[in-house]
């Protein structure tokens, strides 16, 4: 009986606080670390890079300037080789524009592109080049997260078809130019094919 008491009684002692230990990336404890201790997970991610995984539409990204209404004029013809392009031949403009959107830095363009033969032959055969025009553009708008909708695509590649492409290759340069500039970054340039050296000559 007097043993019980004295258990009852008795203090629980002090135990000191052990130290924290993060998971590594992979999800295992650090080398090192106690048999038995607790090993808490790895820090989660920044609120800031939390925000950009959920609107990843927002600011500016690798594909060019996001959001808000078009920055280039519908009215606004320069440069001066688009508008003789967009007049005469507008399938090439409109060639060039998924070029630029594909490699902005534009060095290895193929302005007769599977675009501007789908564009060129619509046109030729049927007379409705513009609704492949007008899809081109909302592809664009929906890239870019634009304001607009279908609607205004439709009146604008039907109404003005030649200011539309030269509005459309205007803002894909405009976009991505803003983008380099608040990223910080150098303009996009292709990289060279990796090329093997020749083997070295052996007496």
């Amino acid at each position: 009986m007097e043993t019980q008491e004295k258990f009852l009684h008795e203090q629980p002692q002090h135990v000191p606080p052990q130290p924290a230990y993060y998971q590594t990336m992979d999800g295992q404890p650090p080398v090192g670390t106690p048999v038995g201790t607790y090993v808490q997970p790895h820090p989660q991610t920044q609120p800031e890079q939390m925000a950009r995984e959920q609107h990843p539409h927002l600011g500016p990204t690798a594909f060019g300037q996001q959001g808000g209404p078009w920055q280039a004029g519908l009215c606004e013809c320069t440069p001066f080789t688009s508008c003789l392009l967009a007049w005469c031949l507008p399938c090439i403009l409109l060639g060039q524009t998924s070029e630029r959107i594909r490699d902005p830095s534009m060095q290895t363009a193929d302005l007769m592109n599977s675009d501007c033969m789908l564009h060129g032959g619509i046109t030729c055969l049927t007379g409705c080049g513009w609704i492949y025009a007008m899809l081109k553009r909302s592809e664009i708008r929906e890239r870019y997260h634009i304001e607009g909708g279908g609607m205004g695509d439709c009146c604008t590649s039907y109404w003005c078809p030649c200011c539309a492409l030269i509005q459309q290759d205007n803002e894909v340069k405009l976009r991505q130019r803003a983008a380099t500039a608040a990223l910080g970054q150098q303009p996009y340039q292709s990289q060279p094919h990796m090329q093997m050296p020749p083997p070295a000559h052996q007496p």
